[in-house]
């Protein structure tokens, strides 16, 4: 599977993820979307500030099984994005390398360098 594609079906499920959180919270706690959506992207990048916490039984069942979940798509989704960066980097960084050293060939093996080198060769065999 290409890394973009990748991407945007992570990408996807975090969204879909995210949302479904708000709602949630929204529904067992009565919050506001705004404090739900706040408080589903705390407890997915693992902050916790404290200041809103769940106050039902079945929020706080609801919170222990979504922070799993949640966290691990987080975690997964930042791998994914830092793979797809350092891979990029390091084709750039090999296709930089690779032009630099085919110039270097070519300045090696021009007309005069080759004819400087086989004159060497030439001369040296006299001796």
């Amino acid at each position: 599977m290409r890394q973009t594609t990748k991407i945007e079906i992570v990408f996807v499920t975090l969204t879909l993820v995210i949302l479904f959180g708000t709602v949630a919270y929204h529904n067992l706690e009565g919050w506001s979307y705004v404090d739900s959506f706040y408080f589903t992207g705390v407890t997915m990048t693992t902050i916790g500030y404290g200041d809103l916490h769940p106050t039902t039984d079945l929020s706080k069942i609801f919170t222990v099984f979504f922070a799993f979940g949640g966290v691990s798509i987080m975690l997964f989704t930042l791998s994914l994005f830092a793979t797809n960066y350092f891979e990029r980097r390091e084709r750039k960084l090999g296709i930089l390398l690779e032009k630099r050293f085919l110039d270097d060939m070519k300045k090696s093996f021009s007309r005069k360098e080759v004819k400087k080198r086989s004159r060497k060769i030439v001369e040296g065999s006299r001796l």
